[in-house]
């Protein structure tokens, strides 16, 4: 094989260079925003980049797998350049960052707390640069620490909506970074991680940088402290495990479910003793990140958070509802049920993550590492955001993703995360207006593909036995 065969065969630099231009091409066509562009031009320029970027992830994964010397240090340069261009690119597909400056400014500027007051509160608000229409009617859906960050990171801006959004997104590009380290320095001390495919799998992937990157998604930050939790279970460092979750949860709420079994990980491996002062740190730090919000815990709109915690979109739910309201056109018999079906789907997914969850508390084997404890905690988090949750964004993948590729890449949920994030690309496009078909493409066909084939695995080892 000559050298030019061989290069082409196996170097993933052909497949970063095009990737890079590809990039390139989106930070172009949206330099002016979205709105430069009627839906057609959008639509067609998004099944074009969807398409391009993740035939040239997948070429490359394969290009990393046959590779005879890792090429860790070329991932890392395109990466690199990939996450420069997905900054300068202008957010094009949902504008939540531009939320987190309003509820960041909101607090600077007007003193205002954003868990009670509403945007709208603000006395003509339209007329301060520093504020967009977005969530100007709802409490602030977020944790108290993404809350104070927000209030540190518009402070920081001096009242300049710019300086904010780089502000923002530069914070996104450190969990990025530092989700990337986390990723390697962990495959030092397990032997089942490949750091080739674990950096290639998150630092290439084009969800990742899209939505959590160019769009500014804040979900990177709770995947890395996830990760970092697992990661100090990896080193033994176990006192710091608990705070790290709690932290997680103070971004957003779904990992206040890991922090039981982290809990019996801590109390396993280094004690009653150190377990309890790890609670102690972390409540103390609870205290101080929460005080400044719960003070007026009277005036707080719970109601309205609830409300938008539990909105109907682009979930199992959404898909079984759905499905319901179209039988119910064709009956129009069941159409005063829909109220009743749709209480029902909710109870059902409930009861059954509660199920699962607690199930997973007291399924902790006597004897349980770090590598058991990961696995656990993708379980949880999986059930709770692609399953129970009434609602799901692809964006959330970013809290999944990291997670997953601390696990060995034979490992089936770990394999269906990666592939989800292949798939839910693709809600970039109108599939995430298609309410049906999006979660039943982007989520279930997924599912059925990694779990039927992992099924077929089994019955044909057990048959060789």
């Amino acid at each position: 094989m000559s050298a030019r065969t061989y290069l082409r065969k196996n170097s993933i630099v052909l497949p970063g260079v095009l990737s890079a231009a590809v990039y390139l091409l989106i930070f172009v066509f949206y330099i002016r925003g979205p709105q430069a562009y009627s839906r057609t031009p959008r639509e067609l320029f998004a099944w074009f980049f969807c398409i391009a970027l993740l035939l040239l992830f997948w070429k490359g994964y394969q290009r990393i797998r046959l590779a005879d010397k890792p090429p860790i240090r070329t991932i890392i340069v395109c990466a690199a350049i990939f996450c420069f261009l997905a900054f300068l690119t202008f957010p094009f597909h949902s504008t939540d960052v531009f939320g987190y400056i309003n509820r960041g400014w909101q607090q600077v500027n007007y003193g205002q707390n954003p868990y009670v007051h509403h945007l709208n509160d603000i006395p003509n608000w339209q007329q301060d640069p520093m504020l967009r229409e977005h969530w100007i009617y709802n409490p602030n859906p977020y944790g108290f620490l993404f809350t104070l960050l927000a209030r540190f990171i518009t402070r920081l801006s001096a009242g300049n909506w710019w300086a904010a959004l780089a502000l923002f997104k530069a914070t996104s590009v450190l969990a990025y970074a530092g989700t990337g380290w986390l990723l390697w320095s962990a495959s030092k001390h397990v032997s089942y991680i490949r750091p080739e495919t674990a950096l290639y799998l998150f630092l290439w992937n084009p969800l990742i940088l899209l939505h959590n990157i160019a769009n500014g998604h804040n979900d990177l930050l709770v995947g890395f402290m996830v990760a970092l939790s697992v990661y100090l279970a990896l080193t033994q460092r176990y006192f710091w495990i608990v705070p790290a979750l709690v932290a997680a949860t103070l971004l957003k709420f779904g990992p206040v479910l890991l922090i039981p079994p982290a809990l019996v990980l801590v109390v396993k491996k280094a004690g009653w003793k150190t377990a309890a002062l790890s609670c102690l740190v972390a409540l103390v730090l609870s205290a101080l990140i929460c005080f400044p919000y719960l003070r007026d815990w009277q005036q707080l709109r719970l109601v309205d958070m609830q409300d938008n915690a539990t909105l109907i979109d682009n979930s199992l739910h959404s898909l079984l509802i759905h499905i319901f309201e179209n039988i119910a056109r064709v009956f129009s018999a069941l159409a005063p049920l829909h109220s009743t079906v749709n209480s029902a789907i909710k109870a059902i997914l409930r009861v059954s993550l509660i199920v699962f969850v607690v199930y997973q508390w007291l399924k902790i084997p006597k004897y349980f590492a770090a590598r058991m404890f990961a696995s656990k905690s993708l379980w949880i988090l999986f059930a709770l955001i692609c399953v129970a949750s009434s609602k799901f964004n692809a964006w959330y993948l970013g809290m999944l993703l990291p997670l997953a590729l601390l696990l060995e890449d034979e490992y089936a949920l770990r394999r269906l995360v990666v592939l989800m994030s292949c798939t839910q690309l693709l809600s970039l496009t109108f599939l995430k207006q298609a309410y049906m078909l999006n979660y039943f493409a982007l989520m279930v066909i997924p599912a059925w593909l990694i779990f039927s084939k992992r099924n077929k695995t089994t019955q044909v080892a057990e048959s060789k036995a």
